[in-house]
C-alpha cells in the first residue's frame, strides 16, 4: 500500500472575519472583492494558501462567496458568529498538523487564546487587523501583528 505524505511545509491558512475587517455587519460583495485584492497583496498570499472567509449571517455568507471566489466561506448565526466559525476551524481541523502559518484577519480578543495555542504548537501566527479594531489582549498574545488604517483600505471607493 502506497500512502502519500502531505507536505505541510510553508502551507498557509488565512482565517478572515470579513465583518470585522470591513468594520460593518452588512458586507457587500464589491467591498469584499476590493478587500480581497488589498489583503492578498498586503500579506503576499501564495496561490496555494487556504483562505476561509467567515460571517455571522447567511446574507453575508452569500456576499462573501461572490466577493471572494475560491475562498471557503463559513458562518454561524448571531453575535460573534464569524468568530465562532473560525475558532471551530482553528481548534477542530488539525491546523497545527496541516499548516506552517496561520493568519488571523480580525482584531477580536476572542482569538487571543487560539493564537497562543497555535504558537505553542509551533505554528507561525500573524494577526492582520484594522488598527482601530484590534484588542490589546490579541496584540499581547501574538508575536506577529500587522495593523492597517483607513488610509490603507477603506470602504469608500
Amino acid at each position: 500500500m502506497n500512502i502519500r505524505h502531505i507536505n505541510t511545509a510553508n502551507r498557509e491558512l488565512h482565517l478572515i472575519d470579513i465583518e470585522n475587517e470591513l468594520g460593518t455587519g452588512q458586507v457587500k460583495s464589491a467591498d469584499i472583492s476590493r478587500f480581497c485584492t488589498f489583503y492578498l497583496e498586503a500579506n503576499n498570499v501564495p496561490a496555494d494558501a487556504h483562505i476561509v472567509v467567515a460571517s455571522s449571517s447567511s446574507q453575508n455568507l452569500l456576499e462573501s462567496a461572490f466577493g471572494w471566489p475560491g475562498a471557503r466561506t463559513v458562518w454561524l448565526p448571531g453575535q460573534d458568529g464569524a468568530d465562532r466559525a473560525l475558532l471551530q476551524i482553528a481548534y477542530e481541523e488539525n491546523v497545527e498538523k496541516r499548516y506552517d502559518k496561520v493568519v488571523i484577519a480580525s482584531g477580536d480578543h476572542i482569538f487571543a487564546e487560539a493564537a497562543e495555542a497555535l504558537q505553542n504548537l509551533g505554528v507561525k501566527v500573524k494577526v492582520f487587523a484594522r488598527a482601530v479594531f484590534v484588542s490589546v489582549l490579541l496584540q499581547s498574545a501574538c508575536n506577529d501583528i500587522e495593523l492597517y488604517s483607513a488610509e490603507d483600505f477603506s470602504l469608500a471607493a
